[in-house]
């Protein structure tokens, strides 16, 4: 299996956009990281390494704006695990919606990403 791993600034962002997915794909795992750990909007390299680190499954990464994105980059450089981690250039509602709905009907990572391509 494939999780969605959503990374925002805004913890609202996050967690709105894991329970869109889980409703309309509930067999998908999602992880969702948003806003700094005092609630503040924001993103830290350290939080989103260890989710990264703490997967047990390949994942698809979405993030926002700007220091996501960054911070995403470094946290899949300096991944050392097991599992494949893509980040994918896609909205992160609606990219992370489409590659979800094709997971969940039996699609694999790369049948994801080529989706999620082929929408945005």
């Amino acid at each position: 299996m494939t999780t969605i791993v959503l990374i925002s600034h805004s913890n609202d962002i996050a967690q709105g956009t894991k329970q869109l997915i889980q409703q309309m794909a509930g067999n998908v795992n999602v992880v969702a990281k948003g806003g700094l750990k005092d609630g503040t909007i924001g993103t830290s390299f350290d939080d989103i390494n260890h989710v990264l680190n703490e997967l047990n499954d390949d994942a698809l990464c979405f993030y926002d704006i700007g220091s996501s994105e960054m911070n995403l980059d470094m946290a899949i450089e300096m991944y050392a695990g097991d599992y494949q981690i893509s980040k994918v250039d896609a909205p992160i509602v609606e990219g992370s919606f489409t590659a979800a709905v094709k997971l969940s009907v039996g699609g694999s990572l790369e049948d994801a990403v080529q989706e999620v391509k082929l929408n945005f």
